[in-house]
């Protein structure tokens, strides 16, 4: 009796072996405004929603399971929004092609080759060498492409004919959506990002618009008044920084946070104020649209890479008048225009050193930091005329932070001059290594010897490192071998090289420190010789120099009253051991 059940559970078990199973990630990605047509909006094209798409890839999984002949399991849902199909740099398609890698994954659904991608070469590489190489079986339901068992000839042409199309189809939309938004440009409607500050955006129609719907900008009744006050204040003031501290005092909302928050002045449950700054000011200041006018189109970008920007030339923007209520009256817009020239002219003949009195070095430039906020100091160079016409360059030092009213970290007035500065170092440093003075040589012999084992060392481990990480990519290429011959699955394969991946990425990574230790050994040794000049300068009593300054101290920091903290790059304990050893 239990041969009998022998035999008959056994071709049981053999029909199921021969049931072909996968694992499916079901992709779908909802059009970019660049992968509509410009002209039709969504009316009309065949963008479903991603739901819908996601619908019609399930229905078709489950008419191919009911067949028997394979069983299809659903593993996840992959849905790209808002996205381009010109390229693949999509956020959920990289996840899905990581599962992959993994095995996770080994078919994978779309709705149809246009929601896949619209990249002919791209979209044939995967469909035609990567897929096939990860064993990934590809379906797009709509165009009837199956590279499984139901993979034809005729299927694969069609397919190649479509992917084409859909190529075509992105950049002839390119052309298209350039050429509606100049339409909309020159017919005055507002096509940018967000509305300048001061103005809200409504979309209005009528006859005279031949019944088109047309942008435009409005006065914001929250916000226009401030406009003015910042014309205003300008005006008066000539200083961009002037009229920031001014709105900062007030606490009003820069326009990004108030784009974000809608409210006109500071929140404490914002948490931190970040208030205006000079740019801030200065674009508004600038702006045209202000005098209800309209430029337009100094920039475009492109489908296949719509990080950068191309600047047009003057003769390619769309300038219109009158095309909304303006904020800003033509006279003070040119009153305002005329201070922003004085500001110019004025930076302009500061950019260029003075007549006979050249700006020197700024032997501080590396070392000089605020003692209150630990911003770095900033140098302020000018000329001095005397009274017998003789000219003098004077140096100070200022904390930018230092009485700003947009940050409070540093609410006090920093400044020390150059002069000064020297005064105190000068005794500071004769000081500090009095002790030191008479004994270079000793420094130089001992740290040269310690410096040449120190390097001795790393040098061996480096070439120990390499050797680890040839004997890796050696094993790599075996288990390559393996698994095209197939001694290895896809998924073991998969999980081998994400270890050897980390093995690489740590025995590189110590490969990179070990060798930015000897870097930094060859620092310190220049470093270390700069330093015993630089004793030896200050022993026969020359001025400071900049690289006297960077190879005796790490940093400087100056607080009000002119108070200074010094931190010296080699202390006493460095010193004390070389004298010692020696």
């Amino acid at each position: 009796m239990g041969r009998v059940s022998k035999r008959t559970f056994a071709p049981a078990v053999a029909a199921k072996e021969t049931k072909k199973r996968y694992k499916a990630g079901i992709y779908a990605r909802l059009s970019s405004d660049q992968d509509r047509d410009p002209l039709k909006g969504n009316k009309g094209s065949k963008n479903e929603s991603v739901e819908v798409q996601v619908k019609i890839a399930e229905k078709h999984i489950e008419e191919l399971n009911r067949e028997g002949t394979e069983r299809i399991e659903i593993i996840d849902r992959y849905t790209d929004l808002g996205k381009t199909g010109s390229n693949f740099e999509r956020g959920e398609f990289q996840r899905l092609m990581q599962d992959i890698r993994l095995g996770a994954i080994d078919c994978v659904v779309v709705k149809d080759l246009s929601r896949f991608g619209r990249n002919y070469l791209e979209t044939g590489n995967y469909i035609e060498k990567i897929f096939p190489f990860l064993g990934v079986r590809f379906i797009a339901v709509a165009d009837g492409l199956d590279t499984g068992h139901r993979g034809s000839d005729t299927k694969q042409m069609a397919m190649e004919i479509k992917n084409l199309v859909n190529d075509m189809y992105a950049k002839d939309f390119s052309i298209k959506a350039k050429q509606h938004f100049r339409q909309r440009r020159q017919e005055g409607s507002y096509v940018g990002g967000p509305p300048p500050y001061g103005y809200i955006s409504v979309m209005t129609g009528g006859a005279c618009h031949g019944n088109k719907k047309i942008r435009k900008l409005v006065p914001d009744e929250n916000t226009a008044e401030i406009v003015k006050h910042i014309y205003k204040l300008f005006i008066e003031r000539g200083s961009y920084a002037a009229v920031a501290d001014d709105l900062n005092r007030k606490k009003i909302n820069p326009p990004s946070i108030y784009r974000k928050t809608g409210k006109v002045f500071f929140d404490p449950e914002q948490g931190e104020y970040k208030g205006w700054d000079k740019g801030s000011v200065e674009r508004i200041v600038k702006s045209e649209t202000y005098t209800g006018k309209l430029v337009q189109g100094r920039t475009s970008i492109t489908a296949r890479d719509e990080k950068n920007r191309i600047h047009k030339a003057e003769e390619e923007w769309v300038v219109k008048e009158n095309t909304h209520e303006p904020v800003i009256d033509a006279a003070v817009f040119a009153e305002a225009a005329k201070v922003r020239e004085r500001l110019h002219e004025r930076t302009k003949s500061h950019a260029n050193p003075t007549e006979g009195c050249p700006i020197g070095e700024n032997i501080f430039d590396s070392v000089l930091y605020c003692g209150v906020c630990g911003r770095k100091m900033t140098r302020h160079s000018y000329v001095k005329t005397h009274a017998d016409s003789r000219k003098a360059r004077l140096d100070g030092y200022f904390c930018s932070n230092g009485g700003q009213t947009k940050v409070e970290c540093c609410p006090a007035s920093n400044r020390i001059s150059k002069a000064e500065l020297v005064d105190i170092l000068l005794p500071l440093l004769t000081m500090e290594f009095s002790v030191y003075l008479g004994k270079q040589k000793k420094y130089t012999e001992i740290v040269k010897e310690q410096l040449w084992e120190a390097q001795a060392g790393i040098d061996a481990k480096v070439r120990k490192a390499e050797r680890d990480i040839a004997a890796v990519k050696e094993e790599e290429r075996t288990k390559y071998v393996e698994y095209r011959e197939g001694s290895i699955t896809q998924s073991e394969y998969a999980a081998y090289k994400i270890r050897q991946e980390g093995r690489l990425k740590d025995l590189s990574r110590q490969k990179e420190e070990l060798e930015a230790g000897r870097k930094n050994l060859d620092i310190v040794s220049g470093k270390y010789l700069a330093a015993v000049s630089a004793l030896l300068r200050l022993k026969s009593g020359r001025a400071l120099t900049k690289e006297m300054i960077e190879s005796l101290i790490r940093k400087i920091y100056v607080y009000p009253v002119k108070r200074v903290e010094v931190q010296f790059a080699y202390t006493n304990e460095l010193l004390g051991e070389v004298l010692a050893n020696g």
